[in-house]
């Protein structure tokens, strides 16, 4: 067919459909129906051709009804009165001695999704349930789960609910699982299909026989049962002994979960069965999808929680690869942080050494984000690596090493001095922003003992007026205070000019508050700003922080094999990794019925015969200093 726009080819295809010649043709007449589905694929609109589509359903022909029946389906809703033309002919083809054409008329029945249908198929798909053909049986199960679902008001027919326990012991495995699926939605209201011990041994006993995923889903629902004595507990272990070590990773998983489930008051046994799936978790990890990796990534990530020592003597199985995703590599590093030990640590950091210099920029910074929380067990091995990596002189690296360090000095007070003598020069390199925070942090908190602090803070002041983050602008403010408190001759020149800045020329309301805050604090003596400003620290003398402790089993096990650890597995969130926010700047929560910039200048009240604006009022309210008042103060 030449290239022609939709319309045209709409036409094109109804003349062809009804066209006498080719309708005598049958392979002519599918390849024309052909032409429909390929033209419905490319995003053609083709419902005007639902008539003659209609027409073309009437045929012999298993391939042409299946390609009419895609189209129906699809456009069934935008023609429902038409579409009463189709289920005579589907109520007809539910009757043909071909199970594969019943099947189909039942599964395109079910399809249409028309509530004023429902009727009509009501008698087929019970008439399905009772089909000699397998095939027809499993499409007729789901078929009812499909009409609950089109009416979820409506109540299904307590015949039709028994029909389906029926047909748990039907022959064939699919069907048993389709009607676990079915219940299961048909009866959701009422907490899912009912599990007693004569269905419970009836499903395990038949598990060998379903499918991996027909498998997962009678797994999934024996987790309601809960054995009535200890005799029948080890019974039913017994029987899901083998699936436990099964070579598809679903199966296993299912199984690890109801047995940690029936086993939440047997700790043994529940540890007992963690350490048998460590082989298929390491096989999943090293499966040739990318997708399964991940998800048997985040899982370990869970399993490490209560058994930190599962995969100890694994540990290169999590070295990362060149040709990995930076997600996957994220995760293999922070499995690396759970399992290290007195024995790997060493092995384990020389590793995570080499991705700091990854070209990914992601990779490298987790890499030392990595090392970082390492350093809280073995401070000593991880300084030297971190210190040295900022002599590689390189943005990204120095700035997520800058990051690290005020992470790890915070939790670790002991190592201030290695990190203090490891600042300098840093600022000639940091570009971004939370680099320079945490570099200003770091200053802040331990200036006295760094040589160049206040030259440092003075290039960040000088460059204050160009400086468009909010956050650097609070943190300088707060730094500058803090070294003005322990080294105040080399320091209170350049607070008060930073000072007189912030009150009387930033236009930010956060900043200039901050600043007047500052102002405020100093008058009322340098004791209380001290109090204020420098609280309490750690104690350096507290030594290196271990390991988190265990979590109990039951805190996690439902959240086992589902989406929830995909997206909550991290072993530590950077807010939580440092330990306190006091290092991180106050960032302003949006105020969503205001505009995102207010000029306060365009709004004017009339007082006392003059027109003063809103800034000016505010100004005036809030006794804000003049610079000549912050400059006699601080050199007071």
């Amino acid at each position: 067919m030449p290239y022609l726009s939709g319309k045209e080819t709409v036409k094109e295809i109804r003349r062809a459909l009804s066209n006498p010649n080719i309708q005598s043709d049958p392979l002519r007449y599918r390849n024309t129906v052909l032409k429909v589905i390929r033209a419905m694929s490319q995003g053609v609109d083709v419902s005007d051709l639902f008539s003659e589509m209609v027409k073309a359903c009437a045929t012999v022909d298993v391939v042409q009804k299946k390609l009419v029946y895609v189209f129906l389906c699809s456009y069934a809703h935008l023609n429902p009165e038409l579409s009463l033309l189709v289920v005579n002919t589907l109520r007809k083809d539910c009757l043909d001695p071909n199970p594969m054409v019943r099947s189909l008329a039942l599964r395109s029945m079910t399809n249409l999704r028309l509530p004023s249908l429902v009727e009509y198929v009501e008698q087929p798909l019970t008439a399905g349930l009772r089909d000699r053909a397998a095939c027809v049986r499993r499409v007729a199960v789901l078929g009812w789960a499909k009409l609950h679902n089109l009416q979820p008001g409506s109540e299904i027919d307590a015949t039709v609910v028994n029909e389906l326990y029926s047909l748990l012991r039907d022959p064939d495995p699919v069907v048993m699982v389709n009607c676990l699926r079915a219940l299961e939605e048909i009866l959701k209201e009422e907490g899912g299909v009912v599990i007693n011990k004569p269905i419970t041994h009836h499903l395990l006993n038949r598990l060998k026989e379903c499918d991996i995923w027909g498998q997962s889903e009678v797994l999934r629902v024996l987790q309601r049962y809960r054995p009535q004595s200890e005799d029948e507990l080890f019974d039913i272990l017994s029987l899901l002994d083998s699936s436990l070590v099964s070579p598809h990773p679903p199966v296993m998983a299912a199984t690890l979960c109801l047995f940690l489930s029936l086993c939440s008051s047997l700790p043994a046994v529940s540890q007992a069965a963690l350490e048998r799936v460590r082989g298929s978790l390491l096989a999943a990890c090293g499966s040739g999808s990318r997708e399964m990796r991940f998800t048997a990534l985040c899982h370990i990530q869970l399993l490490l929680r209560s058994v930190p020592g599962l995969l100890g003597e694994h540990y290169k199985r999590f070295f990362c690869s060149y040709a990995e995703p930076a997600y996957i590599k994220r995760r293999k590093m922070q499995v690396l942080v759970e399992l290290v030990n007195d024995e790997n640590v060493v092995m384990i950091l020389d590793e995570l050494k080499g991705y700091c210099t990854d070209v990914n920029t992601d990779t490298a910074q987790a890499a030392i984000s990595a090392i970082g929380r390492i350093g809280r067990s073995y401070s000593d091995k991880c300084l030297e690596i971190l210190t040295g990596l900022l002599g590689l002189k390189r943005d990204q690296i120095t700035s997520a090493v800058v990051q690290t360090l005020c992470d790890l000095v915070w939790v670790c007070p002991q190592c201030s001095d290695t990190v203090s003598l490891a600042l300098e020069g840093c600022e000639e390199v940091l570009q971004d922003s939370q680099g320079k925070q945490a570099l200003l942090w770091l200053l802040g908190m331990y200036g006295e003992r760094v040589s160049s602090a206040p030259y440092t803070l003075e290039t960040f002041i000088d460059g204050v007026r160009s400086e468009a983050s909010l956050e650097m602008k609070m943190e300088l403010l707060t730094s500058t205070m803090k070294l003005f408190l322990c080294r105040p001759a080399e320091t209170q020149d350049m607070l008060g000019r930073l000072l007189h800045y912030c009150i009387e020329e930033e236009r930010d309301m956060c900043v200039r508050g901050q600043a007047l805050l500052y102002y405020r604090l100093l008058h009322c003596g340098i004791e209380e700003t001290r109090n204020v400003l420098q609280g309490r620290r750690s104690d350096p003398s507290m030594g290196v922080l271990i390991g988190r402790p265990t979590e109990p089993i039951n805190r996690w096990v439902s959240s086992f094999n589902t989406l929830e650890p995909l997206k909550h597995c991290s072993v530590e969130t950077e807010s939580a990794s440092r330990g306190s926010p006091e290092h991180l700047a106050s960032i302003p929560k949006p105020n969503t019925d205001l505009p995102d910039k207010l000029d306060c200048r365009q709004l004017e009240i009339v007082h006392s015969e003059e027109q003063l604006t809103i800034w000016e009022l505010n100004f005036r309210a809030l006794n804000v200093p003049t610079s000549v008042q912050i400059a006699k103060f601080i050199k007071q």
